[in-house]
């Protein structure tokens, strides 16, 4: 009936229309409504509706035709509006109905906008209203929704887009209708004019959310700025003369935001406008009349347009000094966080461009103390990307740094340490302590807009600072796992925290270094106990409080995930020290990388990286790992199987050019024959050669090192004597080495090749390895080496021919004169040295030949 232009069909569908209206505005229940909605075909059906209407000549000649039109407007309106148009349906997906029903409206917006029948305006303000609600709501769907939207309203409704630009400016609209009159247009246009801009301002105004939605929305701004600047910037000027109208003003600086986010040219033809810093300093001191509730977001997106233009510009304002008052004012004396936090930020970017400020710890104390206690509602993103705590801890970490020791002790001491640390945990979607612990924390994104990327960097360092000022005050709060710091601390070293960091950077703009700088600065933090004098059982509490947060098998993830090799030095030397400290924590290293051929990958490079630090300390844990059980021998053989080093890993560690790498590679060897002559070892066969080789090396720390090793593999039947006894002369030769562990080694090695003796006797009896030995037991001036070199003796002595060789050495006697020397009495009853037990012990062996 409306279609066919019947007052009755009309009169029927308005009262349905307002019903259904109200209904939706309730909001009483979502997932009725999404249904109650599904089943009327709610909003598409009404736009199909008004789109017939249009295209109705009948219809369209009938007084009432705009009172319905605004109706099903009006019902579109609340819809796009209401959170039921978002619920989650079980037939088809409701985004999908709210993606087809934007685009219908927004192809069907020039024709209601452009209306004739129209006289009194209120389609085309219904219409506007419905564009803007549209917008809010789009800015908070998925970006697969709210992406493609503003992507078409750019490329494919570029003219409407005009539109709204050249209506925000009209004093007054076209008269549409010969009996619309003067004084009635005239009152109707600035309200009209309101709504063109509010409906600018939705499209292009950034959205909170950092998704494909802002990435599209920036470049609708793109495209208003670009028209802004046309000619003689004639609309430009236009658009800052409403920046005083009560009504526009906040939409204007939304505008002007959005524009210069997404056009430096914008940014550099407003740091010339005289009009836009006395219109700014207007609003700012509160001289424009607005309610109280536009006035602070008016404030707030001020505050941060100012910042934004000196981050562009990388230039101060002008009225500088009267810019720093007000903002410091505002800090100071404002109970609106997000106000606060806008103000920070503009002294932050002033600061970091030269201008001096003083800062006193009474005024900015109690305004961290609001900040992070109160919870912020923002109004708008910080300016390029940044975090609403960003500047806050930058000025807090520029208040300590002023060298005033009494507050740096009373800041790590205070409750406000702690309720920074609580903030940042709750900022970076840390669930409850003990979720966290277990695994089981939601994976809730990190609030960007709160602490962005560089801002987690930047309390990190004011972290940093405090420890490195007041270790004594910190440390404590290292020692429990369910610490806020622990806790923290395992968020930032989690894959999935780093997952979300690193895509943050992804992108043209983005900083590689920043992933690999979170990394470090969370590492520096858990190296701290590590680093300085710290008593046994702090530094075993530290080591149970990290190890019980995992944060050991997830520092292996990180560097085989998110790290380049020249930046996993350090969490490899905090592993280390970690292993050191609780064999517990070799077993969850363990797990870990056995569970994943990335991290088996990761090891083996990092076995051959350039970086000396890396691969040494690596060494040391796979030798830690070796020498702590057996059971981790397959996975050592995992990582040492050969590869890229002509099948020759360990050979080629052995001849590196770093003594470092040499040294920590011969011990690795050493501690992996402790438990056999594994299958890696024996399929490298230039192994043991190369292995010799480190025996006359120049470095003491190599050769002790490689007779360690030597001798342990001698100890194995299934080590080829062979190449066994071209070790005898070397390690004769090193019983006069200058290092008593290596003299020690040396000996306990000639004492092992006797598990050969049937390859090698004739060699040992040839070379006067007894003899020597002998020697080095009677005459060397340490008590271990004596002891070694005794044992050894005692070893050789089950062999045929021995025996009777050392007796003809006078052995017996030489003996007895140094069991007697050890048995002379010892200041305060000490104990008689080993030594002297397996003097006589050999003495015994001896006697009955002797005494024949």
């Amino acid at each position: 009936q409306v279609l066919e232009g019947m007052l009755e069909g009309a009169s029927r569908l308005c009262p349905v229309l307002r019903v259904m209206g109200n209904l939706l505005a309730t909001r009483c229940d979502l997932e009725l409504l999404d249904h109650f909605c599904q089943e009327l075909n709610v909003p598409l059906s009404l736009l199909c509706l008004a789109k017939q209407i249009l295209e109705s000549g009948n219809t369209k000649q009938q007084p009432w035709c705009i009172t319905v039109l605004t109706d099903l407007l009006a019902v579109a309106t609340v819809y796009f509006s209401s959170e039921c148009s978002l619920e989650e349906s079980g037939q088809k997906d409701s985004t999908q109905v709210f993606y087809e029903s934007a685009v219908c409206f927004l192809a069907l917006l020039p024709k209601l906008l452009a209306e004739p029948a129209d006289s009194e305006m209120r389609l085309c303000q219904q219409s506007l209203m419905c564009f803007t609600l549209l917008c809010e709501g789009l800015d908070a769907t998925h970006p697969s929704v709210s992406a493609p939207f503003y992507a078409s309203l750019r490329e494919e409704h570029k003219t409407l887009l005009n539109r709204l630009l050249q209506q925000s400016f009209l004093e007054q609209p076209a008269l549409r209708g010969a009996a619309m009159e003067a004084q009635s247009a005239h009152a109707q246009s600035l309200p009209v004019a309101d709504h063109f801009m509010a409906a600018l301002a939705a499209a292009c105004t950034i959205p909170l959310e950092r998704n494909g939605c802002r990435e599209a929305k920036q470049q609708v701004a793109w495209e208003v700025a670009e028209k802004l600047m046309e000619g003689e910037s004639q609309q430009l000027g236009r658009l800052l003369g409403r920046l005083d109208h009560p009504r526009c003003s906040l939409n204007v600086l939304k505008i002007l935001y959005a524009g210069c986010h997404a056009s430096l040219s914008l940014c550099q033809h407003l740091g010339r406008s005289q009009q836009l810093w006395d219109s700014l300093m207007q609003l700012l001191k509160g001289e424009v009349p607005m309610a109280e509730v536009a006035q602070g977001t008016t404030c707030e997106a001020s505050l941060y347009l100012l910042a934004l233009l000196t981050v562009q510009l990388q230039a101060s304002p002008p009225r500088l000094e009267e810019v720093v008052t007000l903002a410091v004012g505002f800090v100071t004396q404002s109970p609106v966080v997000s106000i606060v936090g806008s103000a920070v930020f503009l002294l932050t970017q002033l600061s970091q461009h030269g201008v001096a400020l003083k800062l006193e710890g009474e005024e900015i104390l109690p305004v961290v103390t609001n900040m992070l206690t109160v919870s912020a509602e923002l109004q708008l993103p910080p300016p390029m990307g940044a975090g609403l705590y960003d500047g806050l801890f930058f000025l807090l970490l520029k208040l300590l740094a002023q060298d005033d020791v009494a507050m740096e002790q009373d800041f790590a001491t205070s409750e406000l340490w702690s309720m920074a640390w609580h903030r940042v945990a709750a900022v970076l979607g840390v669930g409850s302590y003990r979720a966290a612990l277990e695994g089981d924390s939601p994976e809730a994104e990190p609030d960007w807009n709160l602490l962005s990327p560089q801002g987690t960097l930047v309390f990190l360092s004011l972290a940093l600072f405090i420890f490195t000022r007041e270790s004594h005050h910190c440390l404590p709060q290292l020692t429990q796992s369910h610490s806020v710091l622990v806790v923290t601390l395992k968020r930032l070293l989690s894959p999935s925290f780093l997952a979300c960091l690193a895509q943050t950077q992804a992108g043209e703009d983005g900083d590689p270094e920043l992933v690999p700088a979170v990394v470090i600065h969370a590492c520096q933090l858990l190296c701290f106990p590590f680093a300085l004098d710290v008593d046994e059982d702090t530094i075993a509490l530290v080591t149970e409080a990290v190890r019980d947060a995992q944060i050991p098998a997830q520092l292996l993830q990180v560097c085989s995930h998110h790290l380049p090799l020249l930046h996993a030095e350090l969490p490899m030397s905090l592993l280390c020290h970690l292993i050191v400290s609780d064999e517990q924590v070799i077993d969850q290293i363990v797990r870990a990388a056995a569970a994943s051929e990335h991290n088996i990958a990761f090891l083996k490079s990092a076995l051959f990286s350039d970086s000396v630090t890396l691969t040494t300390d690596l060494l040391s844990l796979l030798t830690h790992v070796a020498r702590a059980s057996p059971d981790h021998l397959p996975f050592l053989q995992r990582i040492l199987k050969g590869f890229n080093v002509a099948d020759q890993p360990l050979t080629h560690l052995l001849t590196h050019q770093q003594y470092l790498i040499r040294a920590r590679t011969c011990n690795l060897l050493g501690n992996l024959l402790r438990h056999g002559f594994p299958q890696v070892l024996q399929s490298q066969p230039g192994l043991l050669e190369s292995l010799l080789g480190c025996l006359v090396d120049q470095e003491e720390s190599v050769r002790r090192a490689a007779s360690f090793a030597v001798g342990n593999a001698a100890y194995h039947e299934s080590c080829p004597a062979g190449t066994l006894g071209r070790a005898v002369p070397k390690l004769m030769w090193l019983l006069n080495d200058v290092q008593t562990r290596t003299r020690c080694n040396a000996a306990s090695a000639l004492g092992n090749l006797g598990c050969h003796w049937a390859e090698l006797g004739n060699l040992l009896m040839e070379s006067s390895v007894p003899h020597i030995l002998l020697e080095v037991a009677c005459r060397d001036p340490q008590e271990s080496v004596r002891e070694r070199a005794l044992i050894s003796l005692r070893a050789l002595s089950q062999h045929p021919g021995v025996q009777e060789a050392l007796l003809s050495l006078r052995a017996t006697e030489k003996l007895a004169a140094l069991a007697s020397s050890d048995l002379q009495p010892t200041a305060w009853g000490s104990p008689l040295p080993p030594s002297a037990r397996h003097c006589e012990k050999l003495l015994c062996l001896l006697a009955p030949l002797h005494s024949g």
